[in-house]
């Protein structure tokens, strides 16, 4: 849209809004050119583009670290130059550097500013009308003494039974999904794979443990 000594100013499709894209996200581009950028507030609350992409972005539960910390909460790396900020109030338990958080990437309107929510149980909605089998995206949230609960479509609350897992999972891993069961309390059961290929895999499994021993 427009060239200026320290980067380019680009224009949205949509409206007339107008933000700096830094000279170091801009090499190579002309005037006219397309490009896909996120924007978000820089350390002196102005708004600017990057090319680089954060782990989430608004609306989307992710796994950050905790590189800093202060009085009124604490700091995540999310892919970006400015960290994330935290809340005091909406961490589950007060995080120290080098921890690790799941949680939610929301907008506060009175600093205009995207902040992590950790306090996952009240963003989570009831799941209604999913049918068996159907792909969803999954978020792997905890260990339980039955599975993994894990997060659905970065809304709903489900989980994976030990005995549908046939891989290694960690905390945070990001995978797609299969839904067994929309169940009555408005959480889902999920698999990993298709619900007939989830019985061939178990079935090859226990062939082959009995072939062990």
């Amino acid at each position: 849209y427009k060239e200026v000594e320290f980067g380019v100013y680009l224009k949205s499709k949509e409206e007339n809004d107008e933000v700096l894209l830094p000279k170091r996200y801009a090499k190579g581009l002309k005037i006219g050119d397309i490009v896909d950028v996120f924007v978000y507030s820089d350390s002196e609350d102005r708004y600017i583009a990057t090319t680089d992409k954060p782990f989430a972005t608004l609306g989307e539960f992710g796994i950050f670290e905790v590189v800093d910390t202060s009085e009124f909460g604490a700091f995540v790396e999310w892919g970006l130059p400015k960290h994330l900020f935290v809340p005091l109030s909406t961490q589950k338990r007060k995080l120290k550097k080098g921890d690790k958080v799941i949680g939610i990437i929301k907008y506060d309107t009175k600093t205009d500013r995207l902040f992590l929510d950790a306090k996952i149980g009240r963003n989570l909605i009831p799941a209604e009308n999913f049918k068996e089998n159907q792909e969803v995206e999954i978020l792997v949230l905890a260990k339980t003494p039955l599975g993994y609960k894990v997060i659905v479509n970065d809304n709903f609350e489900g989980m994976i039974f030990d005995n549908e897992i046939f891989e290694t999972l960690k905390i945070g891993d990001r995978k797609k999904g299969y839904v067994k069961k929309n169940r009555e309390d408005g959480k889902l059961d999920i698999s990993l794979n298709p619900i007939g290929q989830t019985r061939d895999i178990a079935y090859h499994k226990v062939l082959e443990k009995l072939k062990e021993s």
